[in-house]
């Protein structure tokens, strides 16, 4: 197996045990290490991609056609991390194509309800496309 793909794996695993049982992080992480063995040079790549991961599966991008204020951002991300279990960061970006509405992308889900979808789902259907 290729080293990055062997970091990746180890990682996953690592993250998911972490999640599932954190009380338990030092018996996960000495497991870790002696499963390692002679592989234990792989243990600082290993910790970086866990926390890639972290960051990616607690974050998500919420996109805006226009710029709102401060106030209504926080009122919205908010309300995001109440509805979307596990989601500590919610970053926003400005994406004047969507026309109005918004969109919300996690690790799982992609949320479209901007104007933009529904003009192009509408197109998709008066031409017959999917």
């Amino acid at each position: 197996m290729k080293p990055e793909k062997e970091v990746s794996s180890w990682a996953r695993a690592l993250y998911l045990a972490i999640e599932e049982n954190p009380g338990k992080s030092k018996d996960i992480f000495a497991n870790l290490k002696e499963s390692l063995g002679k592989k234990e040079f792989l243990l600082s790549s290993i910790l970086k991609k866990v926390e890639r991961i972290c960051m990616k599966e607690k974050r998500a991008e919420l996109s805006l056609p226009y710029d709102i204020s401060e106030k209504e951002k926080k009122e919205i991300k908010d309300k995001i991390k109440e509805v979307v279990k596990g989601i500590e960061k919610v970053d926003d970006v400005l994406d004047e194509s969507l026309l109005a509405g918004f969109r919300l992308k996690t690790k799982d889900v992609l949320v479209k309800a901007s104007l933009k979808d529904v003009l192009t789902k509408l197109k998709n259907k008066i031409y017959g496309y999917n």
